[in-house]
């Protein structure tokens, strides 16, 4: 085939032009995200109570929900949230369990529990994790016209449902504002005047608004449906419901009430900018473009808005699409500096414009017909796919610089020998080699699709591309570039001596001197690359570690606890104060502020004493800071404005997309039986912790100190007068939180009809204490008479994991790395008093970057084994093996060497370098063994043999591994957008290569001569 593709260079160039081609077509088609399509082994489910307590929710939904879903199989732990009228319970299975099988699993569990909650829940949701159902821009809407009311009920009724028609939406979810609703005011006073129970009234709604369907009548000719038109047509039908009659006349709803068009109480404020608003978060489909269905979007906006009512604005908020596009944009320039620095390096070292222009083709049509391959399995271009491009540019071409490099040096050899001969013979002379380094490549990545794990999840398709370009830029070796040198380099008798070959000799002369002293005085070498291994232990520890970088995409969430039972009111005036202190700085683009709640997966949860502030700066290119920067400069200025015992954190909005274990970057999860002693040993490690100048944003997850009055029932004496603990408790909730006991139509649209209430009549506990209770004999009791009301404390919130009640302390590195953090954090706990029987575990990012560490073991460990099975087969040999094996250590030294310089800890993406690093080392060295192995076939002794192997393939491999270097150079150096997540794995993987240089020179020739000469 090789001679073939030589002979027949028309048909070979067709064959590699139509695979560009096709490549560059499928390029344009494929979809554009930041992140490659991930389905983590989660499923979450969120279950609303209206009205319930946390103790509520915890009793009648968590036990008997998590009862059923321990069960289920393949899982990891359950970890659940149970706040006011919202359970959240997050499903964690163990990776590489099928997560459709799993989500029916799920499904089946919760059926089995389904019996046991009560029957006033919303229908639950159950979600499998997946990245794509996060929101990939907000648009946020104001008015000066229209109050948030009629806002939030226009975008319900009109906007919601032609927002969905944008291609490429699949979903809205609409926040803030205030949901139109018919309130029906009950007067208590009137009510117990007329002797009615507030349960008559709500029966008499019910019975008064029906449509139903009476059947059908059969004539002669036709068949007719019946139906009951019984639906209140407007509030005057509701006013006029009759709801008692007596010897006086009747009793109307109009006598006992207010019917009001209102809306729902006020318990969540949105703005933007300082200005009333409701935001809509837009879902795509999971597999449209984000950049595309973020256009689609604007489009449809733009049309629409000619139509809004007068007064309407609106903005994009948390645009995924801007960033992804200049993420995207980034990378692919990045990796255009590359192909260009690698192009150079190679004109550096051959000289030739046609040998660099052989080089110049291998590249882009390798590229290319990458992208075919993207298309075929269904890849996107992402941030991680587009930096494997980047890391296979320089990788690419090594096979293609070794044939070349062979075919030149024969040329010189036999000048006499027609080109196509030589082409021939220098490929095939390193053909064998060649396939065993491309295995031992194979070996080093494939434990990434075999070990199980969030890292090897999100680089897979890295992975996977890299692999894929490998395999592809192995064929151009072997077949495209034999061609093209074989028709286009010069004959030896033309071929010119120019200031290349003047470099090269000068290169060649200095090496010979080099190798020749070290192999004269090999354990001087030795002792000084053990120099090398240990000082690049130390910097390794130097260089900290973390799971993911940062990146500086501007966005900031500042979040602030007020003391438990603070009003609205007060929480709100403080978070004004933080819109104006940011809105002040010209850096910063939006800021969208939350009062009394919290963003909890895809609900907002209402909690009236927290609110969060949303910070956007402008674009990385028109501030003079990073985010991290910002951080530490807005966190003292907003904690100055606070009022005593209000707790802050101020962080970098999480990663969209990326799996993120608990709130913040470290958790202490602490673990007993008693809640108040759990509470007590909280408290105690939340100081402790705030005492570590290292760590900030310290909080305790338990707030037990919301303000409740508890009703104690005399069941007793309730029994005596024909009175429930369940009737009593519903009229509690009738009274006080109202009930949605009907709905009321308008045109196509359903509104809720509350019963309640007004608060003005409900200030003091003497208020709750008067109450009246029908009896069911007739006449009235107060709630003082069958029970008593006291003040206590309840939480706002209860964690659990795996069934048992936990208590976490969260906080977050200051201005070090997450390890040293993690370390500072280990060292509070050590001093912390524990009660008898009460634990504790480090959760959150450095639970993560504690799996990522294990996780890199597993790696390195399957690949040192692939890699020494693979070399054993091609050497027939264990020595030789574990020759190759044991200079992996000091090129790994060289990747802390770079981490520690550039300033970069150690984080999930160095691991694709470290496997860049060892790929280059086995190739290296399978090469100058196997060229050392056949010199000694020819008769020269070890020594000699080793000598004249390393520098034959000097510039081979200086040739291969520079290139690679300087393509992480524009990575490393993060000058473009979207480079930050590939930061560290470039400063690796350059300082890992340039050890790897002086081992490749060096210690493999020493360790060659001295494993060869124990084994004549």
């Amino acid at each position: 085939m090789l001679r073939q593709a030589i002979n027949k260079r028309i048909a070979t160039a067709v064959i590699a032009l139509g695979f560009a081609l096709i490549g560059a077509i499928n390029l344009r088609q494929l979809p554009v995200d930041f992140l490659p399509d991930i389905k983590y082994p989660l499923i979450k489910l969120s279950i609303v109570w209206r009205g319930a307590t946390p103790d509520d929710i915890d009793r009648n939904l968590a036990d008997p929900i998590e009862r059923q879903m321990a069960s289920v199989d393949g899982l990891d732990y359950l970890s659940s949230s149970s706040l006011e009228g919202l359970y959240q319970l997050d499903v964690n299975f163990r990776y590489g369990v099928d997560v459709d099988v799993a989500y029916q699993d799920s499904l089946a569990a919760f059926q089995r529990a389904l019996r046991d909650l009560p029957a006033e829940i919303d229908p639950p949701i159950i979600i499998k994790a997946d990245p794509s159902q996060l929101p990939v821009v907000q648009v946020v809407f104001e008015s000066n016209r229209h109050d948030l009311t009629e806002l939030r009920t226009w975008i319900d009724t009109w906007l919601s449902d032609r927002l969905l028609a944008a291609q490429g939406v699949a979903a809205v979810d609409i926040a803030g504002g205030l949901e139109r609703e018919i309130r029906v005011l009950i007067d208590p006073v009137a009510l117990e005047k007329h002797g009615l129970s507030l349960a008559r009234v709500e029966q008499r709604l019910r019975e008064e608004n029906v449509e139903m369907l009476g059947g059908r009548v059969t004539g002669a000719h036709q068949e007719t449906i019946v139906r009951t038109l019984g639906e209140f047509r407007d509030l005057e039908s509701i006013r006029d419901i009759i709801v008692a009659r007596s010897a006086s006349g009747q009793l109307r709803l109009r006598d006992i009430a207010r019917v009001e068009d209102g809306h729902e109480e006020l318990r969540l404020i949105t703005r933007l900018d300082g200005r009333p608003a409701v935001k809509v978060n837009i879902i795509k489909q999971a597999d449209a473009n984000t950049v595309t269905t973020v256009a689609s979007l604007e489009a449809a906006l733009e049309t629409l808005a000619p139509a809004f009512p007068t007064g309407i604005s609106y903005a994009l908020v948390e645009n995924q699409a801007d960033y992804i596009a200049d993420s995207i944009a980034g990378v692919r320039n990045t990796a255009l500096e590359a192909a260009v620095l690698v192009v150079l390096t190679f004109f550096l070292f051959l000289g030739s414009p046609r040998q660099v222009a052989i080089i110049a083709i291998v590249l882009p049509v390798t590229l290319a017909a990458n992208f075919f391959v993207m298309k075929l399995a269904g890849f996107s271009l992402n941030i991680f796919s587009l930096g494997g491009l980047v890391v296979a540019i320089g990788v690419l071409l090594d096979a293609s610089t070794v044939v070349l490099e062979n075919i030149t040096r024969l040329r010189t050899e036999k000048p006499d020998t027609p080109l196509p001969e030589i082409a021939e013979s220098g490929t095939s002379e390193v053909g064998v080699p060649l396939v065993a380094a491309t295995l031992a490549f194979f070996a080093l990545f494939v434990p990434f699709l075999i070990v199980p794990g969030m890292i090897t999840l999100l680089f897979r398709e890295l992975v996977l591309i890299v692999l894929s370009i490998v395999i592809l830029s192995r064929l151009c070796a072997v077949f495209l570039v034999p061609m093209l040198a074989g028709r286009f380099l010069h004959p030896a008798s033309q071929a010119t001596q120019g200031w290349n070959e003047r470099f090269n000799l000068w290169l060649r002369h200095h090496y010979s001197r080099s190798i020749d002293f070290v192999l004269g005085h090999r354990l001087l070498t030795f002792i000084g690359f053990i120099f090398i291994l240990a000082g690049g232990g130390v910097a390794f520890r130097h260089s900290g570690s973390e799971f993911l970088p940062a990146v500086d995409d501007g966005r900031i969430m500042v979040k602030v606890r007020m003391p438990a039972g603070a009003a609205l009111e007060r929480m709100d005036a403080i978070n004004r104060e933080i819109e104006q202190l940011a809105l002040g700085d010209p850096r910063v683009a939006t800021v969208f502020t939350l009062t009394g709640g919290a963003v909890r997966g895809l609900y907002t949860s209402k909690i009236g004493n927290e609110g969060q502030v949303d910070i956007e700066l402008v674009p990385a290119d028109q501030r003079d800071i990073t985010t991290t920067a910002y951080i530490s400069e807005l966190r003292p200025k907003v904690a100055k404005l606070l009022a005593p015992g209000a707790r802050l954190m101020v962080t970098q909005a999480k990663m969209r997309g990326i799996r993120q274990v608990g709130q913040a970057d470290i958790e202490v999860e602490i673990n007993g039986a008693e809640i108040d002693t759990l509470f007590q040993t909280a408290t105690q490690v939340a100081n402790r912790l705030r005492q570590q100048p290292s760590l900030t944003n310290v909080y305790v997850s338990l707030d037990y100190s919301k303000p409740e009055w508890q009703v104690d029932i005399d069941r007793v004496r309730a029994g005596e007068l024909g009175l429930t603990v369940a009737g009593i408790a519903s009229t509690l909730r009738g009274y006080i939180g109202g009930d949605v006991i009907t709905q009321y139509r308008e045109g196509n649209e359903l509104y809720d009809l509350r019963v309640i209430v007004p608060e003005r009549s409900l200030a003091t506990r003497d208020d709750v204490e008067n109450f009246t209770l029908a009896l069911p004999n007739g006449g009235f009791a107060r709630l003082r008479d069958v029970a008593s009301v006291r003040s206590a404390t309840g939480p706002v919130e209860i964690i659990r994991r795996d069934q048992v009640k936990q208590v976490i302390v969260r906080a977050d590195p200051f201005e070090t790395d997450l390890a040293s953090a993690q370390a500072a954090t280990r060292e509070a706990l050590a001093e912390v008093d524990w009660p008898a029987g009460y634990v504790w575990s480090i959760s959150g990012k450095a639970q993560q970057m504690a799996q990522m560490q294990g996780i890199v073991k597993q790696l390195l460990a399957y690949a040192v084994f692939f890699s020494f099975l693979v070399l054993a087969v091609q050497f027939n040999s264990l020595r030789f093996p574990f020759l190759v094996l044991l200079a992996m250590p000091f090129c790994l030294a060289g990747m802390g060497y770079g981490l520690w310089i550039a300033g970069q800890p150690f984080g999930a993406t160095v691991i694709i370098g470290i496997m860049v690093v060892l790929a280059a080392n086995a190739n290296d060295a399978v090469l100058l063994i196997d060229t050392a192995e056949g010199l000694r076939k020819n008769g020269l002794a070890v020594k000699a043999a080793t000598r004249e192997a390393a520098i034959l393939r000097m510039r081979p491999r200086l040739m291969t591994t520079l290139p690679v270097i300087l393509g992480f150079v524009p990575l490393a150096f993060a000058l473009e957008s979207g480079g930050e997540l590939l930061r560290p794995m470039a400063a690796g993987a350059i300082g890992g290569l340039a050890i790897e240089i002086l081992v490749a020179l060096y210690l493999v020739p020493a360790l060659y001569t001295l494993f060869k000469g124990k084994t004549k």
